[in-house]
């Protein structure tokens, strides 16, 4: 959940300075948010835009040529001071907008709507906006499209302000005959993005859920893994790269299967490490448990993986797992050519630093895992420990097994 609005201006403007993204060129991730939002609610005009202490600034728009206007002629003036929508059926009746310049005068405007884009902090930098040169309103479906596009583009501005994740993201391309049947959109959705990365038993649990899917980001509590494998650098100066490669994807392939079986998410592969999060989309309620019981799995498998690796003249592998559970941001952004489920934030980082502490064949968990299931699990001991980013030591669990969870 985000920080309720920060009403500071000098703080609000601090935060959209940091971002580094007034008067800067196009950006095909904001361009498309723009053509779907001028193609789903039938607009002229759409746009992204920033506000400073002065000027409204255009960062991707369509059916107006401006690149900036005095923020004292500026609807999203209002709308930033805000934490909902700002919608204007007919300017004209408006007084504080019925003499406005660009209502009198090009490009004439008489509906406008307006949502305000966060950071991950609570600073409303910036605004998406429809407008219409004829008076109109919007019914249910297109002020939640319209809403889901406004995430979409939020996602985009605060992936700016997060630089050392260095995501590469894109917007979900919905098809435009679908976009005002809302359930219809809703499941298509759901099949092309989470269907390509995560588990049948997922999938139809979203499907079937009554409640609002959250496109975007949010914040809940997961659960994340981290696996790597030991000395991999100096394996691959010691064997050709074709047999490296096919070491790895033995090993991938393997992994998947079991994370798909304890309906994980595959966040990303990052070189030779894995990353996963349980508890989002959808959680089960035993997020720590499952990731753990992953992991064990996933340790276990390891002997098949260096048997096939053995017959194939290919080396063998070792792995360190790393656990951590606390509230992150998670959210989709992506395309029909490629889509991404992230989860970033200090919980996420966490997990890497435990996981960096790994010996092959071990498994760490966090404080915070442990809390969650520590009646099941088997341990080899405790440690208090320092790492990197935190200034308190933390203590971390080594797992060796877990017992049967219990019905109650």
């Amino acid at each position: 959940m985000k920080k309720p609005l920060d009403t500071t201006e000098q703080n609000r403007i601090a935060a959209l300075y940091e971002l580094k993204i007034l008067d800067t060129p196009a950006d095909e991730r904001f361009d498309r948010i723009i053509r779907l939002t001028s193609g789903y609610l039938s607009v002229p005009i759409a746009f992204i835009s920033f506000i400073d202490s002065k000027h409204q600034w255009f960062k991707s728009s369509c059916g107006i040529g401006l690149n900036k206007i005095s923020r004292n002629d500026s609807f999203c003036h209002y709308t930033i001071q805000q934490n909902k929508p700002m919608i204007i059926s007919d300017a004209l009746l408006d007084e504080r907008f019925c003499n406005n310049p660009y209502v009198t005068n090009s490009p004439n405007i008489r509906f406008y709507a307006g949502f305000p884009l966060s950071t991950v902090d609570g600073f409303n930098v910036g605004t998406l906006c429809a407008i219409d040169k004829k008076p109109r309103n919007l019914d249910e479906t297109e002020i939640q499209i319209l809403k889901d596009l406004a995430t979409l583009a939020e996602d985009q501005v605060n992936l700016l302000d997060i630089s050392l994740l260095e995501r590469t993201v894109r917007e979900k391309n919905i098809s435009l005959t679908k976009a005002k049947k809302e359930l219809e959109m809703r499941n298509n959705f759901i099949r092309k993005v989470f269907g390509s990365f995560m588990s049948d038993e997922i999938v139809a649990a979203l499907l079937e859920s009554k409640s609002e899917l959250k496109l975007g980001g949010e914040e809940r509590k997961i659960t994340i893994l981290f696996s790597d494998l030991r000395n991999f650098t100096t394996l691959s100066e010691h064997f050709p790269a074709d047999k490296i490669v096919a070491a790895l994807n033995n090993h991938y392939g393997k992994m998947v299967d079991v994370i798909e079986k304890y309906n994980g998410t595959v966040d990303s592969f990052i070189g030779d490490a894995i990353m996963v999060v349980f508890g989002a989309p959808h959680s089960g309620g035993d997020d720590a448990y499952r990731a753990i019981a992953c992991a064990l799995e996933m340790q276990a498998t390891m002997q098949e993986v260096n048997t096939i690796n053995r017959n194939s003249s290919l080396p063998e592998l070792a792995m360190g797992i790393g656990i951590n559970t606390g509230y992150a941001i998670v959210g989709n952004i992506g395309s029909q050519k490629r889509m991404q489920y992230s989860a970033i934030g200090s919980p996420v980082n966490l997990a890497s630093r435990i996981q960096d502490l790994t010996l092959g064949g071990q498994i760490l968990i966090s404080e915070a895992t442990y809390q969650e299931v520590n009646h099941s699990l088997e341990l080899n001991g405790h440690l208090r420990v320092k790492v990197k980013g935190i200034a308190a030591p933390i203590t971390i669990y080594d797992v060796i097994g877990l017992n049967k969870k219990s019905d109650s």
